[in-house]
């Protein structure tokens, strides 16, 4: 089930449950008005599997330490380690099944400081939190926002594996005064 800061869960951990009060009304799509900066939300975890870095490795990022066992036994890591790529990936599933999914996003406009902190290794639980650092009305679309936010990985330990900030671009209740 979905972790959220405020005990709620998203409309599919509820279906999933059999809590047939889920829907996907308008009434429950999260607009641009209704994000708090210093919100934290807490969005889940998943464990990531040997199988499952070699195959994305193999697609995405072929490298010797993500492909190959004996290669990788080799390098410093001592075993294959998931590719940054792969991570980043796993994290977003998190953050839209946990929030993203029930946001009115528009777009993504970037994502900056992206840092690989820890390896990622087979058997590894990652945890995805994410922090609204703030809001700002879209000065080129009054019927959208700005939420800037940062998102923070950790494993089964609580060592940071990964950490970015980013902007997306979010359909706002009620368009701009002027707008229309």
């Amino acid at each position: 089930m979905t972790d959220r800061s405020d005990g709620t869960m998203s409309n599919e951990d509820a279906a999933a449950r059999g809590d047939d009060t889920a829907s996907n009304d308008d009434d429950d799509t999260i607009y641009f008005e209704d994000v708090e900066p210093g919100t934290v939300t807490r969005c889940g975890s998943t464990t990531i599997l040997r199988e499952e870095i070699l195959e994305f490795a193999q697609e995405y990022d072929p490298l010797d330490i993500h492909t190959d066992p004996e290669a990788a036994a080799e390098s410093p890591y001592g075993d294959v380690i998931a590719s940054g790529y792969h991570t980043l990936s796993l994290s977003v599933r998190l953050l839209v099944d946990a929030a993203r999914g029930d946001r009115a996003v528009i777009a993504g406009l970037g994502i900056d400081d992206v840092r690989w902190h820890a390896p990622v290794r087979p058997g590894d639980t990652l945890s995805v939190a994410f922090e609204i650092l703030d809001t700002r009305p879209s000065e080129s679309n009054p019927a959208a926002g700005i939420i800037h936010e940062a998102i923070t990985v950790t494993n089964q330990d609580g060592e940071t594996v990964l950490t970015l900030e980013n902007n997306e671009l979010v359909e706002r209740r009620e368009p701009a005064d002027g707008a229309e």
